[in-house]
């Protein structure tokens, strides 16, 4: 029994650590529409992700914002709001394709390192808000969306530790709007 599990724990989760995503510098700040959550993202992609782009599939990250204004989380009672962008290769170009949707914008890369290094940048997502609603925490998640794979990718990627990269949730409480308009 000791040799059997000796060999199996050496070799456990070392290689997990080699791709992920995560967010860079997160902050909040009060605009007219309600709440910006400002942040970059670091993103390692897995060797399955990069022959998956090289082949011509779309990769999707969402990012999952909650504002809730009570001390304790209610989830029916948050302020929901998602944000996809997606990452693409474009074969004929030889580049390499973000399209973040809450923007509506596209920008094209000929490296792939030049496309993370633009994903580093910081980008504003939006938490719309009510006129006089008050946020006391934000959390924030970045995950890859494996439900926008192409159906036969989507349950081998369930069970492939490769598919798995997701941030944890992050807690951000909000500065006064006092503090950021003056920051504006």
């Amino acid at each position: 029994m000791v040799f059997i599990t000796l060999p199996l724990g050496g070799c456990s989760n070392e290689r997990e650590t080699e791709w992920h995503v995560d967010f860079l510098g997160p902050r909040l700040t009060w605009t007219n529409e309600g709440l910006d959550f400002i942040a970059g993202v670091e993103l390692e992609p897995s060797p399955a992700m990069l022959e998956a782009l090289e082949r011509g599939v779309t990769i999707t990250f969402l990012v999952a914002l909650r504002a809730s204004s009570g001390e304790i989380w209610l989830p029916g009672f948050d302020q929901r709001r998602r944000h996809r962008f997606r990452i693409s290769y474009l074969p004929l170009s030889r580049h390499y394709e973000l399209y973040d949707s809450h923007n509506d914008t596209r920008s094209t890369y000929p490296r792939l390192n030049m496309l993370i290094g633009a994903l580093r940048q910081p980008r504003p997502w939006t938490i719309p808000l009510e006129p006089g609603e008050s946020v006391s925490l934000v959390r924030a998640n970045i995950r890859l969306d494996r439900t926008r794979l192409p159906s036969p990718m989507r349950l081998p990627t369930w069970f492939e530790p490769q598919w798995r990269l997701e941030s944890g949730w992050q807690r951000l409480t909000p500065p006064p709007p006092e503090e950021s308009a003056r920051d504006r």
